[in-house]
């Protein structure tokens, strides 16, 4: 996993999810398109909820002498950080842990508010950067689903996460906007 390109890919994706955020109609980001679905407000808000309460503070753990190391990468990690393997997994908020759950779970927000913390959310990622370049393998933090993860790591799951949710949120739009023509 290229830290280098992991960051290239989060600035893209970030970029474009601001200016999709910035076109979309206020009303249109708060639409379900039906009673299982997000709105893309969600989406934003679970994105960014996920990042602040899970993987950052796990990524700025791995840097210090507190991390905690409990097993190696598993057959997972290797397949999605050292193969760079993408694939789609749909997963539902009712599968976790309750705790995750009421962590996780988006709310819908306003445009103008969405607007201004998508964009602190950026910048927040982006001071991350030298930190993730100047790590070294042995800073690790350990991830229930992967084993032991190195900060590069951690900041992979960050664009990662909005990856999976990018077809989410793309899917949304375009229900949505097959609605509004009829």
């Amino acid at each position: 996993m290229n830290a280098q390109k992991a960051i290239k890919r989060f600035d893209k994706l970030a970029n474009e999810w601001l200016q999709d955020l910035q076109t979309l109609d206020s009303e249109i980001i708060g639409i379900n398109p039906d009673d299982k679905t997000w709105s893309i407000a969600e989406v934003y808000d679970h994105v960014m909820k996920v990042a602040r309460t899970y993987q950052i503070p796990n990524l700025l753990q791995s840097l210090t002498d507190h991390a905690v190391r409990k097993r190696s990468k598993n057959m997972v990690g290797l397949a999605i950080f050292d193969l760079v393997y993408r694939k789609n997994v749909r997963m539902r908020m009712e599968e976790f842990p309750e705790k995750l759950v009421n962590l996780f779970s988006p709310v819908k927000r306003e445009k103008a508010d969405l607007m201004v913390d998508f964009t602190s959310f950026i910048d927040e990622v982006k001071s991350l950067e030298q930190k993730v370049l100047n790590s070294n393998s042995k800073h690790r933090q350990y991830h229930p689903m992967f084993g032991d993860i190195s900060t590069k790591e951690w900041y992979y799951l960050i664009e990662f996460h909005m990856w999976q949710h990018n077809k989410q949120k793309k899917k949304i739009m375009s229900i949505l906007h097959t609605k509004r023509s009829v």
